[in-house]
């Protein structure tokens, strides 16, 4: 079987060092939890209800403070995850939710379960992008990573089914988490504090 887009999406993930992605199977997810199935390397972490992964994951951000992941199906399915993706972003958490997306020659028709999640995400979001291509996923998703980690908030990808689905074209980037700058104070010295407290 020739590499897919989800193939990549989940190699990249796994890089990354993400452990595992809290969601609920759909068929817009079906590239997605068939690569993960495949490759081994991350855990898919079934939950009852899509707003549960988002805070899960927010959970999981919080207690780490390592990038988490969520992944909604389409329609419904990703609509879901916007409370506890609000929740995870006004707490400062890194979170990178995955919205599914209908088939790509069926948006903008009117399509059962369609909605436009690159709309609806960017208030909760750092970054929120549509994948319409397999070019674009590898860039598009270093700079989601990159956003939720360094700016510690929400990053959104939209990914229809049938694209996910699809030949890979470009090489999957090694993703390096970039070093956070370390912030460092003087030692203070006791009694000059104390001075400076009492001649105030």
């Amino acid at each position: 079987m020739a590499r897919i887009v989800a193939d990549q999406f989940v190699e990249t993930l796994a890089a990354a060092g993400v452990k595992r992605i809290y969601g609920i199977v759909g068929d817009s997810l079906n590239g997605l939890t068939d690569a993960l199935r495949r490759q081994g390397k991350i855990e898919w972490v079934h939950v009852r209800h899509e707003e549960v992964a988002a805070f899960a994951a927010g959970a999981e951000a919080h207690l780490t403070g390592e990038l988490a992941v969520c992944a909604g199906s389409c329609g419904p399915g990703n609509l879901h995850l916007i409370n506890g993706l609000f929740d995870c972003h006004r707490s400062r958490v890194p979170v990178l939710a995955i919205a599914a997306q209908i088939p790509s020659a069926e948006i903008g028709g009117g399509y059962f379960q369609e909605t436009h999640p690159e709309i609806l995400f960017r208030e909760c979001s750092h970054y929120c992008e549509f994948i319409s291509q397999p070019a674009q996923m590898p860039r598009v998703l270093e700079i989601a990573m990159r956003t939720a980690i360094e700016k510690n908030g929400v990053a959104v990808i939209v990914l229809p089914g049938d694209v996910g689905l699809r030949a890979a074209e470009n090489p999957t980037n090694k993703f390096e988490p970039s070093s956070s700058p370390a912030v460092t104070s003087r030692p203070v010295d006791k009694k000059s504090r104390k001075d400076s407290c009492v001649n105030r």
